[in-house]
């Protein structure tokens, strides 16, 4: 079961081709063909997907199943993650949008490796665990310092961003906090960003 927990990691860890697409795209190209680009990653992903879920065409060369229970009917993560992307940075700046984007990313992976692994006290009304949500927000600082820190108010930033994202991550039960996650730490950031 953690063998497959650390695959699905490594393949959230591919998200930052996302990331790193969109930035060198809008640097060198423009940001309309960014956002082409990632449009087209999720094209490609929902027309993966639909084979998936409606026909059971399965896509990636893996001998198990990587899917979690809840994705073996509807889209999985990759698709949520690459809206998010997409959402991120036509709604926030751009550092902002990185930021809150990289924190779904490796935040998402501490905590649910250092949970499943070391996680004993899980909260009353989710499955997460206090040192899952704790490894996710240092995941979520170390993530977000990386794009924010020579920002002039960095820390009255990063902080309440990574706060936000742990807690999304924590309450979020029914949608898929890969694209609650990066929205509300965007929101958060966002706002901090204007009112500093």
């Amino acid at each position: 079961m953690m063998s497959r927990e650390i695959l699905r990691k490594i393949l959230h860890l591919l998200g930052y081709w996302n990331l790193i697409a969109f930035i060198v795209l809008a640097e060198f190209v423009g940001e309309r063909v960014a956002f082409l680009v990632l449009t087209l990653i999720l094209l490609l992903f929902l027309e993966l997907e639909y084979l998936r879920v409606e026909h059971g065409i399965h896509y990636l060369p893996f001998k198990f199943n990587i899917f979690r229970e809840k994705e073996q009917s509807t889209f999985a993560a990759h698709i949520y993650m690459t809206l998010a992307a997409i959402v991120c940075f036509a709604a926030f700046n751009r550092v902002i949008a990185a930021a809150a984007f990289s924190m779904t990313i490796l935040g998402d992976a501490f905590s649910a490796l250092v949970g499943r692994r070391w996680g004993k006290h899980k909260f009353i009304f989710s499955n997460k665990t206090w040192e899952g949500t704790l490894a996710g927000f240092g995941g979520n600082l170390l993530a977000g310092y990386f794009f924010i820190n020579h920002l002039e108010h960095a820390w009255l930033i990063l902080l309440p961003m990574a706060a936000v994202a742990s807690l999304v991550e924590v309450f979020t039960q029914k949608l898929d906090d890969n694209l609650t996650v990066a929205i509300f730490a965007g929101v958060c950031g966002q706002l901090l960003l204007f009112v500093l």
